[in-house]
């Protein structure tokens, strides 16, 4: 589990295909919807969750070919912990906004 919060983008595009879009979403929506990630980051995170079995991609028969990515029902599953920490997140705001950023947090003052 710790594998998925090893890196920063992973479980935060686990969130957004479960939470935002139900599960599945087309590379550009997914793009729109995580601000701050570069489209070459966003590939690299999707391919290394498509690599782990936590989401499938889809190459959709369109004009231009479009792409969708699916949580897969390892991803489903390995969702539900995330989501209990972004629940945990919402509820304790206060508290976190008391954290003192370490020297290295890119976490903005």
């Amino acid at each position: 589990m710790l594998e998925i919060f090893s890196t920063k983008w992973t479980s935060m595009v686990l969130h957004a295909l479960h939470a935002r879009h139900d599960g599945r979403a087309r590379s550009g929506v997914l793009h729109r919807s995580l601000p701050g990630i570069s489209k070459k980051m966003l590939i690299q995170t999707l391919r290394e969750l498509e690599e782990s079995g936590l989401i499938e991609r889809h190459t959709l028969d369109s004009v231009p070919p479009a792409v969708s990515y699916a949580l897969t029902p390892l991803g489903k599953l390995m969702v539900q912990p995330i989501e209990l920490i972004y629940d945990w997140a919402r509820n304790n705001s206060a508290a976190l906004d008391q954290l003192q950023p370490r020297p290295t947090s890119r976490r903005r003052q």
